[in-house]
């Protein structure tokens, strides 16, 4: 008896309730079929067979959005580019930098501000400014 109990309790904690904080977590935009507060009832009311229906029919896709907006190919990055990714064979003198494209998608590249020469020259100016002030108030 105490057995059966002890299963209860196993399929309620490792089955069960992640299906419902996952319900509670979801957010109310995406509930398609019921309300975030149905769904809520339905697992908690049928146990095992309400969880299996949120699982089935009522969570959202949400692969289809990682596939959609994954910067990575499919299949993997091939042994060439695999190898100029490699921190290594970038602190090795020759490493051309990708154009900015991986697989499928396209992409703009981060610019630090140190390669970009309009901030550098800016940086410049007010350093020469700075110096200039204070070479000025140090005469005085």
């Amino acid at each position: 008896m105490w057995l059966a109990g002890a299963l209860i309790i196993l399929v309620t904690v490792g089955f069960v309730l992640p299906c419902m904080l996952d319900i509670t977590m979801t957010p109310d935009s995406e509930f398609h079929t019921f309300s975030k507060g149905t769904w809520l009832i339905i697992a908690g009311a049928f146990w095992v067979f309400g969880a299996a229906a949120w699982l089935i029919a009522g969570r959202p896709r949400r692969l289809l959005a990682l596939h959609r907006y994954n910067p990575y190919p499919a299949g993997g990055y091939g042994p060439a580019e695999a190898l100029y990714r490699h921190p290594a064979a970038r602190a090795a003198g020759g490493y051309a930098e990708p154009t900015g494209s991986v697989g499928f998608l396209t992409f703009p590249r981060p610019v630090g501000p140190d390669d970009d020469p309009e901030f550098l020259e800016e940086l410049s100016r007010r350093i020469r400014d700075s110096r200039e002030d204070d070479g000025y108030q140090a005469s005085l």
